[in-house]
């Protein structure tokens, strides 16, 4: 049992792919191994299963990656590793010490010789009128809905945005049943080019796609390319769409505009790491529009530039599965040689050949993320009466006035209006947020900065603290 000031060899924040693998193998070496994640279950978003009380969508089969992801949470909850599900991280303090949150009941102080942050990627959105109509779904809530519960949102929806997930989404609400009235993708066709010198590296990952696609296109879904949702419309709940055709520079042509009548939309553009953990921690971050936005600086050993901390997975650079396997093992072994319980040589070969896998995984996701890139144009167009913290009801006119008054960061922003000042603390506008810093400010993003962060890190119950 876990006891208030405990103290773990490894303590790992987020157990996705990175987290699970890492604490697989070192729980070999007679480590003592802490996993937490907020989630109710270990294994992140990607590995989800409906439960089989829920009948018929319960026959449920993986495709490969997934079946390997499942194999290490099987294993993870067979070794020596403690485990604590729906538990928050509060805190990161000096002398090797965290404090968490668990179930919403009791605040712990845990001290580790090492902390490996795996915290992983949240979706990313562009604001547009209506967004927050009921009816209005993010791809990852739809996949939630039928992994999780076995529900259909809707018998028939749309889904648009940008990106490979778009067809991941479209391919899962098909195969249980739902009706797909169109995939709107925002990005050009020929930008799929690009992901040709990829595919002797990453040839699992065309497999999966060519799957999404064929039963896509064999259900006769229609695809179409460079559009965009400009508006979502309906009374009390979504009633339908308007969808307009975009340019290069993501710039909205006039005239291109068609209504689509539906009652469920899902939309999502992308991935940014959840860098904001390592951000309270202190390690140096680095901007990076190819690996996804902001992450987390790290070296060939993934050590991050605060001492006995690692970062691993999607926060090094939003990539996938593959990645972050590829990386829970590179820290795991890096470990094993700070700590001294392998060898340099021993470990040395396996090291090298990870780290040579590891640089064919960054190439792929330099060419995954640009086709989540959200173009300055689009960012410019979002029209003034857009919220864009729904927590605080902000719309765009206000961060405009805002900006002209000499608001121009982040931090400068939140004290005038309060966007990002709401229970979800930015999860979702801080991006939004940035962007449009970056696109009326004539800034960098490094100019423009990051929101600050500090303890409490997440809401924290009053009862837990009594």
């Amino acid at each position: 049992m876990i006891q208030d000031n405990s103290k773990y060899n490894v303590i790992i924040i987020g157990s996705g792919f990175a987290g699970i693998v890492a604490a697989d193998i070192l729980a070999e070496h007679d480590l003592s191994i802490l996993l937490i994640d907020e989630n109710i279950h270990i294994g992140g978003q990607l590995l989800r299963k409906i439960p089989e009380e829920l009948g018929e969508y319960s026959a449920y089969k993986p495709e490969k990656i997934k079946k390997i992801g499942f194999g290490f949470v099987d294993k993870v909850k067979n070794n020596k590793i403690d485990i604590l599900n729906n538990t928050a991280l509060v805190g990161v303090y000096e002398n090797n010490e965290i404090l968490i949150e668990s179930s919403k009941k009791n605040v712990f102080s845990l001290k580790y010789d090492i902390l490996i942050f795996a915290t992983g990627a949240r979706e990313r959105f562009l604001p547009f009128k209506g967004w927050t109509l009921p009816g209005v779904y993010s791809t990852g809530m739809l996949q939630v809905l039928m992994k999780s519960s076995g529900i259909l949102p809707a018998k028939k929806m749309l889904i648009a945005g940008s990106g490979l997930f778009l067809f991941a989404a479209g391919y899962e609400f098909l195969k249980n049943g739902g009706k797909l009235q169109g995939i709107m993708e925002q990005s050009g066709f020929l930008n799929k080019v690009k992901f040709l010198p990829q595919l002797s590296h990453q040839f699992s990952k065309f497999a999966e796609g060519g799957k999404f696609l064929s039963r896509i296109y064999l259900s006769g879904v229609p695809v179409k390319y460079r559009k965009k949702v400009i508006e979502a419309r309906g009374n009390k709940h979504l009633e339908e769409v308007v969808v307009g055709k975009v340019d290069p520079k993501g710039g909205m042509i006039s005239g291109t505009e068609k209504t689509y009548k539906t009652n469920a939309l899902a939309i999502g553009y992308g991935f940014v790491p959840n860098i904001e953990a390592p951000q309270l921690a202190g390690c140096e971050l680095e901007y990076a529009q190819e690996k996804g936005g902001w992450t987390v600086k790290v070296n060939d050993s993934l050590e991050t530039s605060v001492e006995n901390i690692l970062a691993a997975g999607e926060i090094t650079g939003v990539g996938g599965a593959f990645k972050s396997i590829n990386e829970g093992k590179i820290a795991a072994y890096s470990i094993l040689n700070k700590l001294e319980i392998e060898s340099e040589k021993t470990t040395a070969p396996l090291l090298k050949k990870l780290t040579k896998e590891r640089k064919h995984h960054l190439s792929f996701v330099r060419c995954f993320n640009s086709l989540y890139e959200i173009k300055k144009q689009s960012i410019l167009e979002i029209p003034d009466e857009t919220i864009i913290c729904r927590c605080e009801n902000i719309t765009m006119k206000s961060i405009k006035e805002t900006i002209n008054m000499g608001c121009n960061d982040p931090n400068s922003l939140k004290m005038s209006i309060r966007c990002s000042m709401g229970q979800c603390q930015g999860r979702t506008c801080a991006p939004v947020i940035y962007d449009i810093l970056h696109s009326l400010c004539d800034k960098s993003r490094e100019e423009i900065g990051l929101y600050s962060v500090r303890p409490p890190f997440k809401p924290v119950s009053v009862s837990s603290l009594t």
